[in-house]
């Protein structure tokens, strides 16, 4: 299911007055335009599931539905939520998780892993966070901002079994209170909290409407891009996200498809000589 024309002229339409600002840092910049995820995943084959009109977003994979996204505005706990539908593991992300830090994570079940790619830890480490890990898998990150520093954990979900491990990442306001947090429980596919890592330290700005701010520690500097080419830049965001889409489809299809059947060979005559 592609993003339809109706879809983008609806985006289009909502950010046509949005003055684009550049925001740093990205963990305070808020959450953004949440078809910052749902449009990439929509142009690489997930399915729409909820209900016409309902306030719930419910999308599935295409890859037999293994996988399903879930934005409840009416939850009690994070709006956010991300499975493997036999609950291998499952994510779930506060209201405030900027947009693109979650495409971080989405966009590993769209592409899978990447050649050559780092672990979360190796993304925290080069980006100076201070990385703590144990023998038993176990570890801990705390990031180097002077102010609100970001705690991220690895840790069993029962304290006597380390086979159940779960990731809570927390971003704390002055008193200590999380402003966001995210918990990845299960054994989820290292690509996916890579990708994830790598958004969460990146010190790249995102882009948000001008005042469009969520917590009074963001700043913002003006943006080169017009309001309509920032919704340039997303719909080509999209619109390279359904052509790898398309290309991985072809790719499979070609290894899954068996392979020609040898053509037969032509019968030998005999050919015998007149006297």
């Amino acid at each position: 299911m592609a993003v339809s024309p109706a879809q983008r002229a609806s985006y289009a339409e909502d950010h046509a007055t949005k003055i684009p600002f550049e925001t740093t840092p990205r963990p305070l910049a808020g959450p953004g335009d949440p078809r910052h995820v749902t449009h990439a995943l929509l142009a690489a084959g997930w399915t729409l599931t909820s209900a016409p009109g309902d306030l719930r977003i419910a999308l599935a994979g295409p890859d037999e539905a293994r996988h399903q996204l879930v934005i409840d505005p009416f939850a009690s706990g994070s709006p956010w939520r991300i499975q493997s539908v036999d609950w291998t593991w499952n994510a779930s992300f506060d209201r405030m998780v900027p947009a693109e830090i979650i495409a971080g994570f989405t966009d590993g079940l769209l592409h899978g892993p990447r050649r050559g790619d780092s672990s979360p830890w190796e993304h925290m480490q080069k980006a100076g966070w201070a990385v703590e890990r144990q023998p038993d898998g176990t570890g801990q990150a705390r990031s180097p901002a002077p102010e609100l520093p970001i705690s991220a954990e690895l840790r069993p979900i029962f304290n006597d079994s380390s086979d159940h491990m779960a990731w809570r990442i927390v971003q704390p306001d002055h008193i200590g209170a999380p402003i966001w947090k995210m918990w990845i429980s299960g054994p989820v596919p290292e690509h996916l909290m890579a990708g994830l890592a790598e958004q969460l330290v990146s010190a790249s700005p995102v882009l948000r409407g001008m005042y469009d701010l969520d917590h009074y520690s963001a700043r913002q500097n003006p943006s080169p891009l017009t309001p309509q080419q920032a919704v340039e830049a997303h719909f080509t965001r999209i619109d390279a996200t359904r052509a790898q889409a398309r290309s991985q489809r072809r790719t499979h299809l070609t290894t899954r498809l068996p392979a020609p059947a040898a053509a037969p060979a032509s019968p030998v005559h005999s050919r015998t000589s007149r006297p």
